[in-house]
């Protein structure tokens, strides 16, 4: 089924809000944790780390709510409907800081986060899961996500481009200080956000969502994920890379103003390196008709572990412009392997479907998310713990060549290792069109009988 631009564009608009509040999380709430709220960095990685074993807990519950919501909206789309304004409220509170004692500000934190991280699971499960209700088309399906993974690209630009001038703008001008300042800023994206959650509700639609009669059993559901070889693949192959990756964006803000000491520029630079990361999204879309799913990861993949091992081997970052003009192959890449996964999990629904006999969008989505979320959770204890083992100093203007070094190694040591793994794993998935064509087939066959 072909769908519109229309339902494209504002499936898009979808993650777009979804990803302003995501990309909050990611690039600032360490930094703020730390140099604003005033926690040490293991206890701000350690929340990091709680939540997201909180999201373990939550996110297969959701998806199993999800895929067993009949309502006349369908499975999925009510809870971008009714999810949305909670979540948006929740990432406020994330970024407040009351003046508590130092176990205070931790379990506030934790609890804000914790609260946020739940909250989100509502909204965002359903959201990822509407991609294979949505089409059965597998070209459509990776056009679908790359409007999907351009429009959470804009909300990372507008996350990245505007949260700290926005900060230091109320800091100058309005003499408000960035404690209450981050709140004030991120209450605009969140009514932003809001805005582009209903618009999504209102022009997209489910087409192949299925929901069942009777509920289908948790030992079922557990075989299903156990055979779903498809699905196994692309969680292996990429939890490494989450891991490693994460790690470069929760410390990004670090690199930027010690390292480069490029403090005033964060916003241009991290929109500049967004957008080479929709450019990769785009050059996914324009050759998936040549290329198989895994042959474009592998492409993507491969260009931003050379540009890591380049730029720490090679050029370090001392000369800006070269450091950026590498730097920037490495950005494409990722955009393009970041396609090719997402589509890849699409096509992994009907894996479980042919394998088990019932449909499961939200039950696997939850299952990748999970994963996903326990990655960030790790890497933001990780940078944490480094940070601290190097000695960084929080609002310090200089940092010691330790903490510089202890930087630039998890920004590029670690994706580039992590990558290499995953291009080794995904070398052996055979789950090409061919075989998917196949698999669509005997479905058309056993729903038609």
């Amino acid at each position: 089924m072909k769908l519109s631009f229309r339902t494209k564009f504002f499936y898009g608009g979808g993650d777009f809000a979804i990803n302003i509040m995501w990309q909050l999380t990611v690039f600032y709430l360490l930094f703020f944790y730390t140099d604003v709220f005033g926690l040490s960095p293991s206890n701000a990685g350690l929340v990091f780390l709680l939540a997201k074993a909180w999201d373990a807990f939550t996110d297969p519950i959701m998806g199993y709510i999800a895929d067993n919501t009949s309502s006349r909206w369908g499975k999925f789309r009510p809870y971008i409907l009714f999810g949305s304004i909670p979540a948006l409220l929740a990432i406020i509170l994330c970024f407040t800081s009351p003046n508590l004692s130092d176990d205070g500000k931790f379990y506030w934190a934790l609890f804000t986060y914790i609260s946020f991280t739940t909250l989100y699971t509502i909204m965002a499960i359903p959201f990822g899961s509407m991609t294979a209700a949505m089409t059965q088309d597998m070209n459509e399906r990776t056009s679908l996500a790359s409007f999907r993974y351009i429009g959470g690209s804009l909300g990372s630009v507008v996350v990245a481009a505007l949260t700290l001038t926005l900060v230091k703008l109320l800091e100058d001008e309005y003499f408000v200080s960035p404690q209450l300042g981050f709140p004030i800023v991120v209450a605009c994206f969140a009514l932003l956000g809001a805005i582009f959650c209903f618009l999504c509700f209102f022009n997209t639609k489910e087409v192949y969502s299925k929901v069942y009669e009777k509920r289908i059993s948790f030992k079922k559901i557990i075989n299903m994920l156990a055979n779903n070889f498809a699905l196994q693949f692309i969680i292996f192959a990429l939890l490494g890379t989450w891991i490693a990756n994460n790690v470069k964006q929760v410390t990004v803000v670090y690199f930027i103003k010690y390292n480069l000491q490029l403090e005033p520029y964060f916003g241009l630079i991290l929109l500049g390196v967004i957008l080479q990361i929709m450019l990769g999204a785009l050059a996914a879309n324009l050759i998936k008709n040549m290329f198989e799913k895994k042959i474009i990861f592998i492409i993507g993949t491969v260009l931003y572990v050379i540009t890591d091992l380049i730029i720490y081997f090679i050029t370090g970052y001392e000369n800006f412009w070269l450091f950026a003009f590498i730097g920037s192959f490495g950005f494409i890449g990722f955009g393009m392997a970041g396609v090719a996964t997402w589509s890849m999990l699409a096509d992994s629904v009907e894996f479980g479907e042919w394998k088990s006999g019932f449909r499961s969008e939200g039950i696997i989505n939850s299952s990748f998310v999970c994963i996903f979320k326990l990655s960030i959770g790790f890497s933001g204890w990780l940078a944490g713990i480094i940070l601290e083992s190097t000695n960084y100093k929080p609002n310090a203007i200089v940092q010691s060549s330790e903490t510089l070094e202890g930087l630039f190694v998890m920004g590029y040591i670690f994706p580039a290792v992590a990558g290499t793994i995953a291009m080794s794993i995904m070398i052996f998935h055979r789950y090409d069109s061919s075989f998917y064509d196949k698999v669509f087939s005997s479905l058309n066959s056993k729903r038609k009988s």
